[in-house]
């Protein structure tokens, strides 16, 4: 049955992805834009004033990230049909909305690879010196995992949700480990479609024989570049909201569901309690209440939350 289910889910985006490839194309396009200009500059940068290459290239995806947000949006909308105004005013429209959010995740994403990467090939230097070190070695590996996975939903759970930054993030960290099996799947997913788009590089270094190995190089230098401009952004972009979308929103969907229940059942009993303890508030000074900070007041010996009782004076004075 499980076999059967992933078997349709790799069918379904397979149609819906040659479908409408010419769209994909089209958000990897504008995309391709911004992105260029920012590595652009992060080369300039590296080149002429800090030689860093590990350290200055990547922070492209910072300057990148709040544009990646069209992407993220545009080929969630395009693979389950969702597009209404069009793919360019709907890339704009969520760059807009999700500017000032998206340069954070470009900085968390930022500061995730190039620590974990420094990590990594600093822990595997010292393995040689001793071999403690490879304990330290797994603890990045996995580290760069758990990051990984938790920026496969981040982008998702900030553009298509309604919920505050800390709470972004904490439901990003908990679906890391919540939604591990869906993880993988898209981690696989991932490396399938970047082994399939690999193959014509195969080709190229084989040919080498052929044309030489000038002609070989610049072949798979142009490929590489086309691939990377037309492909892989938004190809990459609907593996993992295909994979994973799904099973956030169930959850987030059914968070919040239960918790508007809870803010119903609590405010009902505090309205029963105010009906029950003080019926009339005769005695309360309306303008004075409306002046007062905070929430609550302190009303007969009860915290009563300050709404309930303007909601009740409000009532009684219209009837």
């Amino acid at each position: 049955m499980t076999t059967e289910r992933k078997k349709m889910g790799i069918e379904k985006f397979i149609s819906v992805y040659f479908s409408n490839l010419g769209k994909f194309i089209l958000v990897n396009l504008i995309f391709a834009l911004p992105f260029a200009l920012a590595f652009g500059l992060c080369f300039l940068l590296c080149k002429f004033l800090l030689p860093y290459p590990t350290l200055v290239l990547p922070f492209t995806v910072v300057l990148a990230a709040p544009f990646y947000s069209g992407v993220v949006v545009v080929s969630k909308n395009i693979y389950y049909d969702e597009v209404n105004s069009g793919i360019i005013t709907e890339f704009l429209s969520a760059v807009k909305e999700n500017f000032k959010a998206y340069i954070l995740h470009g900085i968390v994403a930022y500061v995730a690879f190039v620590g974990c990467y420094h990590g990594m090939v600093i822990y595997n230097t010292l393995t040689q010196l001793s071999p403690v070190f490879y304990v330290m070695l797994v603890v990045s590996v996995l580290l760069a995992l758990f990051l990984l996975f938790f920026l496969f939903g981040l982008p998702m759970m900030s553009a298509f949700f309604d919920l505050k930054l800390k709470d972004v993030y904490k439901n990003s960290a908990l679906m890391t480990f919540g939604e591990i099996k869906a993880n993988f799947i898209a981690a696989a997913g991932v490396v399938v479609y970047l082994a399939v788009l690999s193959l014509p590089v195969m080709a190229f270094i084989l040919l080498a024989f052929v044309w030489g190995e000038v002609v070989s190089l610049w072949a798979i230098f142009i490929y590489v570049a086309l691939a990377m401009l037309l492909l892989v952004p938004s190809g990459v972009s609907a593996i993992i909201t295909s994979t994973i979308y799904p099973d956030m929103k169930r959850v987030i969907s059914g968070e919040a569901k239960k918790n508007l229940e809870a803010i119903r059942k609590e405010e009902e009993e505090e309205k029963i309690t105010v009906e029950e303890s003080t019926p009339e508030f005769s005695d309360i000074d309306i303008e004075a209440l409306n002046k007062s900070s905070g929430e609550y007041v302190f009303y007969n010996g009860k915290m009563i939350k300050k709404s309930v009782i303007l909601e009740e004076l409000k009532e009684r004075e219209e009837k």
